[in-house]
């Protein structure tokens, strides 16, 4: 495939010009925009490796590798398409004037509206978790799944019912893949009721508390893909033979790809950075950020004390096992906490009534947790002396009567 000005590509452009087509020569502007992009993708594809590579890296796995990764291939098959259908590579032969692969199978089908649904899923993922507080799995992920596919079904349908004519055909005298005006509304109107969707989602979780910027990162998301479809579309309608204008082609393929992947390298850069170079220092971060905002159950992250509370542990027929809490972790008998709550519109009534234990202090006997949460233990409030506690006794200032079971008691506080 050449990208100089030869005899058959001066024969085309002649053709098109006695058509009243004014048309624009493929050139080495082509070929430097698919170079660089091409460039791109590999770059992309190996981040993809590693992230793959490391998809239980807490922080990555909390970004949902595969769904990413899912996104950057299609992506790659939007681009594919997009050559055919910009003209930057000359459409002969039998596989490259199938305009009905190139143009409605890739780069719509399996490349723009498949990044549209995923990054969509990926905002419904994160509704169901911070939200809904359920796992974004079972039901939830395959009522997804069925929506995106019978959307998905329905274009196809649309497309194969509608005259060739109405759709996209290839056109001989200045070898290009051309769309009707009323499949370029097909095509951009799902496009726009995707991701009218995608914002209505985000609109909902505007509030959540979020420790590393879910909700701004899909914001910004939105944002700048409303901005390249109204973009796309305003050209699609003004210049509908765009891509015989090499000024106008280069722009809208460089503007979609550059913004596509802007999106996914500002959801992953951060975590994939740290997890390359400073991954033991940077988990320890993410997890202390995860406790101090209360987000440890919707990371699935066990919860830990940030500020290193000494936890002692007896095996011992007379003494039960000691587990120091901080104070900010104390929960009600039903495993909720306010402070830990991802909303910051959450309703104090949800308090169950047992919240009123959690005033008294850190610890509680075991007596009082028969029918309570392992959190609440002994409270230095309590009536019992410890001498006489049987179950379960406290670090504080009265150790001399427990050295007998050889506890590694922490140093007392000044």
């Amino acid at each position: 495939m050449s990208f100089e000005f030869t005899p058959q590509e001066q024969t085309r452009v002649q053709l098109a010009h006695l058509g009243g087509v004014q048309l624009d020569p493929i050139g080495h502007a082509d070929l430097a925009v698919i170079a660089v992009l091409s460039s791109v993708y590999f770059v992309n594809f190996a981040a993809v490796a590693f992230l793959v590579w490391n998809r239980n890296y807490p922080p990555l796995k909390s970004k949902y590798p595969f769904l990413m990764a899912a996104i950057m291939i299609s992506m790659f098959i939007y681009f594919l398409g997009d050559l055919v259908l910009k003209a930057h590579v000359h459409v002969r032969g039998r596989v490259l004037s199938n305009c009905m692969l190139f143009c409605v199978w890739m780069r719509v089908i399996f490349g723009a509206y498949m990044v549209s649904v995923l990054t969509t899923i990926r905002s419904y993922a994160l509704f169901c978790i911070f939200l809904c507080n359920r796992a974004f799995r079972g039901k939830y992920a395959c009522c997804a799944a069925a929506i995106a596919t019978v959307l998905a079904i329905v274009f196809v349908v649309v497309t194969y019912t509608m005259p060739g004519a109405q759709t996209v055909r290839y056109v001989p005298l200045i070898e290009m893949c051309s769309m009707s005006y009323a499949y370029r509304a097909v095509v951009q109107g799902l496009l726009w009721l995707v991701w009218i969707i995608n914002a209505a989602i985000n609109f909902k979780l505007r509030n959540i508390t979020s420790s590393f910027n879910e909700s701004r990162e899909m914001f910004v998301a939105c944002a700048a893909v409303f901005t390249l479809l109204a973009f796309n579309t305003v050209i699609l309608y003004t210049h509908p033979l765009y891509p015989t204008n090499m000024a106008l082609r280069i722009t809208e393929t460089l503007c979609s790809h550059v913004i596509a992947n802007f999106l996914w390298w500002f959801i992953m850069f951060r975590s994939m950075y740290n997890c390359a170079i400073r991954r033991d220092a940077y988990l320890a971060e993410w997890k202390d950020k995860l406790v101090r905002d209360g987000l440890q159950k919707q990371y699935q992250i066990a919860r830990t004390d940030p500020f290193s509370v000494t936890v002692v542990s007896v095996a011992s027929s007379n003494v039960a096992k000691l587990v120091s809490l901080p104070r900010g972790m104390v929960t009600d008998h039903d495993g909720f906490d306010a402070r830990t709550s991802f909303s910051r519109h959450s309703m104090v009534s949800d308090r169950t009534p047992h919240m009123k234990h959690a005033e008294d202090g850190l610890w509680r006997p075991e007596s009082a947790r028969q029918h309570t949460n392992p959190a609440f233990l002994f409270s230095p409030h309590s009536p019992h002396p410890v001498e006489q506690s049987s179950s379960t006794s406290t670090v504080n200032d009265s150790t001399a009567p427990l050295t007998r079971y050889d506890f590694p008691f922490p140093p007392k506080s000044a």
